[in-house]
Formats: C-alpha cells, structure tokens, sequence
C-alpha cells in the first residue's frame, strides 16, 4: 500500500508542480496581457487624443473659415449699404440740383419775356440767376428778341380797327371754302 500511497503522493507532487508552473506560467501570461492591455489602451488613448486633436483643428479651422466667411459678408454687406446711402444721397442732391436749375431757367425766361415787354422789376437778380444757372452747369436761357414796344394809344387803335375789320380780315384769311363754312354755321343758329 504505501507503493500505492507513494504513488499517489507523487502523482499529487507532480500535480502541484504542474498547476505551479501552470500558475507562473499563467501569471506571466497574465502580466504579459496586462501590459498589452496596457499598451494598446494607451494606443487608443493617444489615437483618440490624436483624433480628438485634429477633429479641435478642423472645427477651429472650420470656426475660423466660417468666422472669415461672415465677416466678409458683413463687410460687402457695410459696402452696398455705404454704396447705396452714397447712391441716394447723390440722387437727392442731383434731384436738388436739377429742380433749382429748373426754377432757375424758369425765372430767367420769366425775367426775359418781362424785360422784353418792357416790365422792369428792381428785386429780380438777373445776373446772380445767370451766375447760380451757370455754376450749377445748367443750360443758359435763351433771351428772346426784343419786341417793338409801341405806346399804348397805338395798342388801343390797333384793338379797336381790329374789331371792326375783323370780319373783312376772316374772309379774306379764310380762303374759298370758308364761305361755305359760314353759311353752315348762320343757317345752323337759324
């Protein structure tokens, strides 16, 4: 029996032996796991910090592109506004400009009809209406002729032969056919 006992006994050294270096071994093993672990988890640690890094850089990148694009929107934005202030304000003072040029030629040809007819008006400021026309780069008014003043008794005359030759002057004026148009017209008011 203690053959069989010794057996049995180195069976179980063997065993413990065995489940020992099976244990180091295993230990080993398991160190060698836990730095590959460790290892691979610092890899995807830096992999992601790396990620995380350039995925900042593109959004920054992105952020400063976006930032860039609306500030340059803003600035043709300020732009047209600018330009279209300066448009309307052009517009205005050549709207300006061109009523008191009207207003201007207005009162000259006024002044000039009235000067040719012999009316004479001290308060009218002819030469600064030329010279304000002239500066504002307005076309000049044309003076009219001037037109033969007669005295007022002639005026008188002329009106008064006027009326009583006026039937001689429409039928001499009128031609061949307006008798005709007269006829018309005196049996119609019959």
């Amino acid at each position: 029996m203690t053959s069989f006992l010794n057996q049995g006994l180195e069976r179980l050294v063997h065993l413990y032996e065995e489940s020992c270096g099976l244990n180091k071994m295993l230990e080993v093993k398991l160190k060698k796991d836990k730095v590959t672990i460790t290892d691979q988890g610092m890899i995807v640690a830096a992999k992601s910090q790396h990620y995380e890094d350039k995925f900042r850089a593109m959004t920054q990148e992105h952020q400063a592109a976006m930032k860039k694009a609306a500030h340059e929107a803003q600035a043709k934005l300020d732009a047209a506004q600018t330009q279209d202030e300066q448009d309307v304000v052009s517009y205005r003072e050549g709207l300006k400009s061109y009523v008191v040029i009207s207003l201007l030629q207005a009162r000259l040809k006024m002044a000039y009809e009235a000067k040719a007819k012999g009316f004479e008006c001290p308060s009218w400021n002819v030469d600064a209406w030329e010279a304000k026309l002239r500066d504002l780069g307005g076309n000049p008014v044309e003076r009219p002729a001037k037109a033969v003043v007669e005295e007022p008794s002639k005026v008188a005359e002329k009106v008064t032969d006027a009326g009583g030759n006026a039937e001689k002057d429409a039928g001499k004026d009128a031609g061949p056919d307006a008798g005709e148009d007269a006829m018309v017209e005196e049996s119609g008011a019959a």
